[in-house]
């Protein structure tokens, strides 16, 4: 079905809809949200209208250009904050209302075994390590929207095993997974199917991180590592302020909260902010991005 008969069709599904909610949809504008729903409803992604040709393993190269695989759309608008724009890659970001929303593949620009061996970006795993079955990277859609304006929730907290698609996305466009393992499986034991760069796909080929992205962060522990959805950053295992002074907190030694955060200038805030750290998890019992429950109020992700 061409564009524009897709247009025009979900043109009238939604006109229909708001005519029995009285709602109106919200996006960053019309078309966006029309294309939308026709992929929804199509059973289709929208790769090539918001995030580039969908990867095909067995074709998968590295676009030295942009650092992402050849044909991904990297993109991040003008109004969005320079710690965002500087430095998220390999998805597209925008803002809307009072949400950023970030589209994403969610294909590594890094080697992993699990391209499969026909890919051009396969490699080993390393010694020791083991293979998670036969799950293998497949393109996803996801479409996260994260509050902009992020805040602490009060009350109960909101767990990060709550049933979420994703609970970030790294600065180059991937899935952060939470704390823990599909039961009876542990992250400890899961641990040892990751592949060089601290990352695996799940049965659907979400590739993801409950760990460190060494992709990311090889040899600088204070990097930025990406955002989670309810809006706040997270950073590797180093804390480096605003003057450039650098601390290692801990869980353990009560300078972050359970859930791996403390609020205080870093690299990209001059003022005091709240982010995670890459820490030790207890109820992982390996290090990991994030604890069991977000600090703010999360945003939502689908696929």
């Amino acid at each position: 079905m061409e564009r524009k008969q897709i247009l025009a069709t979900t043109s009238l599904l939604v006109l229909f809809v708001l005519s029995l909610t009285n709602c109106k949809t919200k996006s960053d504008n019309d078309e966006e949200t029309l294309l939308l729903l026709a992929a929804a409803s199509l059973r289709t992604c929208a790769n090539s209208a918001f995030t580039g040709t969908t990867v095909v393993n067995s074709t998968a190269t590295l676009d030295t250009n942009t650092d992402c695989i050849t044909g991904m759309t990297s993109s991040m608008s003008s109004d969005l904050p320079a710690w965002i724009r500087n430095n998220f890659k390999c998805s597209v970001g925008s803002v809307s209302g009072s949400n950023y929303v970030f589209r994403a593949q969610n294909i590594p620009n890094n080697k992993s075994y699990y391209f499969g061996s026909s890919s051009p970006m396969y490699e080993s795993l390393a010694a020791g390590q083991k293979s998670a079955g036969n799950n293998q990277i497949q393109s996803q859609c996801l479409v996260y929207t994260i509050p902009s304006s992020p805040a602490a929730k009060s009350g109960t907290k909101v767990g990060t095993q709550s049933g979420y698609v994703s609970v970030g996305i790294t600065v180059n466009g991937l899935a952060i997974f939470n704390n823990a393992a599909a039961a009876p499986d542990t992250l400890a034991a899961e641990q040892q199917t990751f592949d060089k760069y601290n990352g695996h796909p799940q049965s659907s080929g979400v590739y993801h991180h409950h760990a460190r992205p060494l992709n990311v962060d090889a040899s600088n522990a204070s990097a930025l590592l990406g955002m989670l959805i309810d809006g706040f950053a997270v950073y590797g295992s180093d804390c480096k302020d605003a003057s450039n002074n650098t601390t290692t907190p801990t869980i353990a030694n009560g300078d972050l909260d359970a859930n791996h955060g403390h609020t205080t200038t870093t690299q990209h805030f001059a003022t005091l902010t709240y982010h995670y750290h890459y820490s030790q998890d207890p109820t992982a019992t390996i290090p990991t991005l994030i604890g069991s429950f977000f600090h703010g109020t999360p945003g939502t992700v689908s696929n």
